[in-house]
């Protein structure tokens, strides 16, 4: 799961330090015989043969860097590239050539004191132990002294020491130096959670290889669900850790680095430490044994990530950061493209169009539909000669963010769309020629028929039975959860057709229109407040034309829809609900409580983390490819994200947050109420998160099928 695209250096550095610096190399440091635990010299050696240190200073830029680290932090290689790129990069702010000519010759390690200098004097410095000089911020002074003091030993796997400053060199002062110090902290945050990323690889590397082969009852550990589904949470944690760490080393704004800096360092030592955690627990006994390697993992991952005090006081940092920019990222640059989204969303759908749709459970307003037809942007990805305007992938993304932003109720929009693409993938002519432009002019709906009342999640255990008469078709059973079934023109009906094939075989699809006879719409209420509805086929006879896809070939045509349903928009409810909670606890006062912060800057980390898993599966389709992983690992987090922050939420808005929605006095007018509510059945919706979770494991881990527990 590695980052930054840059192949050719992951290449070379991950094939230097897998040779250079296995696991054994740290392990060999704690040797009694080795004065200094946490560096090898041998490799440091290697290292600056190699000009490493230099490449801080010589054209390499922080995403580079970031690569280089992340190599050296998965193979937890003791030595200080982290340590020397902040430092020499920090230097070089502030044009001392002369200074740094010294520090890349020879033998010499730089380094850089974190924590703030008292009476001349920085406790644990990082690699302080081995350097030969320190830079740091003493006052209003960027200041540089060689390492000649007492050094103190720490017993984590690191070179942490106590360095003296009473002889030292001013390298700038005032503002500059302050900026040229907190530039250099958003470096070492990021280079840092790089590295922890390349530690959470390794580790969970380590976990996955470990479970393949270690069998417990004469089958695999990694065959049973509870493991495979804690390794698939594990690993889209860290991947979103991952996509967050790229984004703060590719960006060029220094005050929104600054804010990615934080939330990255923060967002990847929680993933680091929860998969070496994870990992030493899945080894048992053999865990804690010092002479196996994830208990190294272990410990490095927690060092790694106090390196700068608390992170609970880093999270507080980030949200008086945070709160400065009224709790979202700065759009520096948004395009002309969404700025015509926003444009058009301000005229035609205004809250009472939301609240609307909310009191009436239906979550499709039909005028601001028809009316994203008429602009063109119901058919914005499509084809010109289709109606469409040929919006490219990343521009889709900014279309559903800005539509998640006011909540405009356009699910039907979502799902027609999914059966269009579907129809183009694997419809017939006709279908295409006659059904795809009616959707795409606004004028059809359709709804999907999978779930049944028996089958849960499992759509492959569908009954609902269609039996071939002729040219003909005739269909029995029913049907639950039929979203917009009242509103739309067609189901899209998953059915079975062949009862001796496997149950994955025997299916086949069709699109029902729904004025046929014998077919039945009743609602459903539910706890969000949402409509939803059960139907039922009583004799419905429908013409073969009606047929999606080959005779018992349903289950081919449901991967491709799939492929377009899970989708992370509950990332865009997540940023929604943030700015609904952030506006009443400044109204309440409630902004001032500390644990309210905290609360809120995580749930900003997540929805920043949301919105790149977005990224990744629009990168993924603008390639031509059906995002399966990436779909699953988005769904997942997304909807997990909104279940934690929604509880958090309503936590925080204390008794009152039980009043609903358009009650007196209820925080924010109801709306945190109505999102815990909501929130729960995301985790079920588009495939609930085990389905996901399984799907992670398999496809993305290379884990056995589950054999549940």
């Amino acid at each position: 799961m590695s980052f930054i695209e840059n192949p050719e250096l992951r290449r070379a550095f991950t094939d230097f330090f897998t040779k250079e610096s296995p696991v054994e190399k740290l392990r060999a440091t704690e040797n009694s015989d080795n004065p200094i635990v946490g560096f090898d010299s041998d490799l440091w050696k290697k290292v600056r043969t190699l000009g490493i240190p230099g490449l801080a200073i010589e054209g390499a830029s922080l995403s580079d860097l970031a690569v280089i680290a992340e190599c050296a932090g998965r193979q937890l290689a003791p030595v200080p590239i982290v340590e020397s790129f902040v430092a020499l990069r920090l230097i070089n702010r502030v044009d001392k050539s002369q200074i740094i000519k010294k520090m890349i010759s020879g033998e010499s390690i730089v380094t850089i004191s974190l924590g703030p200098v008292k009476n001349m004097s920085a406790s644990l410095v990082p690699a302080g132990l081995i350097s030969d000089a320190v830079v740091a911020l003493s006052g209003d002074d960027l200041i540089i002294a060689k390492s000649e003091s007492k050094y103190v030993a720490t017993v984590a796997p690191s070179s942490m020491g106590q360095v003296s400053f009473v002889d030292h060199e001013v390298l700038e002062n005032g503002v500059i130096a302050q900026s040229a110090f907190g530039e250099a902290l958003s470096d070492w945050r990021i280079l840092r959670a790089s590295a922890l990323v390349g530690l959470g690889n390794g580790a969970l590397a380590l976990g996955i290889e470990y479970v393949q082969s270690r069998k417990q009852f004469d089958v695999p550990v990694g065959s049973f669900q509870a493991v495979q589904h804690q390794l698939a949470d594990l690993a889209t944690d860290h991947q979103g850790a991952s996509l967050l760490v790229t984004a703060a080393a590719t960006e060029t704004d220094v005050s929104r680095r600054a804010l990615l800096a934080r939330m990255a360092y923060w967002f990847a030592g929680r993933s680091a430490r929860a998969i070496t955690k994870t990992v030493l627990h899945f080894h048992g006994g053999y865990g804690f044994m010092l002479e196996y390697d994830p208990q190294l993992f272990f410990r490095l991952a927690t060092a790694w990530s106090i390196e700068l005090g608390d992170p609970a006081s880093e999270l507080n940092f980030l949200a008086d950061e945070l709160d400065l920019t009224g709790w979202v990222l700065p759009d520096l640059h948004p395009s002309s493209f969404r700025l015509e989204v926003r444009k058009f969303l301000a005229a035609n759908c205004p809250p009472e169009v939301v609240e609307k749709a909310h009191l009436s459970g239906t979550m499709h307003n039909w005028e601001l539909h028809r009316a994203l037809a008429h602009q063109g942007l119901l058919a914005a990805d499509w084809p010109v000669e289709m109606g469409g305007q040929n919006r490219n992938p990343g521009e889709m993304f900014e279309l559903g963010e800005e539509l998640a932003r006011v909540g405009a109720p356009i699910d039907g929009w979502g799902i027609s769309n999914l059966v269009a693409h579907t129809l183009n993938r694997v419809g017939t002519e006709a279908q295409k020629k006659e059904i795809i432009p009616s959707i795409l002019r606004g004028e059809v709906l359709c709804a999907l028929g999978y779930s049944e009342p028996d089958a849960g999640s499992d759509v492959a255990a569908t009954i609902t039975f269609a039996q071939s008469c002729g040219d003909d078709w005739i269909i029995n059973g029913q049907k639950v959860f039929t979203t917009l079934a009242h509103e739309s023109n067609y189901i899209f009906l998953l059915t079975r057709t062949n009862r001796e094939l496997s149950k994955h075989r025997g299916l086949t699809m069709f699109l029902v229109p729904t004025n046929t006879p014998g077919l039945e719409v009743v609602p459903i209420e539910t706890l969000g407040g949402e409509r939803t509805n059960m139907t039922f086929y009583s004799d419905v006879r429908i013409h073969d034309s009606c047929r999606v896809g080959e005779i018992n070939g349903g289950w081919d045509v449901m991967g491709v829809a799939l492929a377009y349903e899970r989708n992370p928009t509950m990332v865009g409810e997540l940023g929604l609900l943030c700015a609904q909670f952030a506006a009443w606890a400044r109204e309440s006062g409630a902004l001032e409580r500390p644990a309210v912060r905290a609360r809120l800057a995580s749930a900003v980390v997540d929805y920043q983390v949301g919105r790149l898993f977005g990224g990744q599966l629009t990168a993924k389709v603008a390639q031509g490819e059906l995002p399966y992983l990436e779909g699953s690992m988005a769904k997942l987090f997304a909807s997990e994200a909104l279940v934690r922050a929604a509880s958090d939420f309503v936590d925080a808005t204390g008794a009152s947050g039980q009043l609903a929605l358009g009650a007196l006095g209820a925080p924010g007018g109801g709306w945190i109420e109505h999102a815990h509510r909501h929130a729960q059945v995301t985790t079920i919706h588009a495939g609930t998160s085990e389905i996901q979770r399984s799907i992670i494991a398999e496809r993305g881990l290379g884990l056995p099928r589950s054999r549940g527990n």
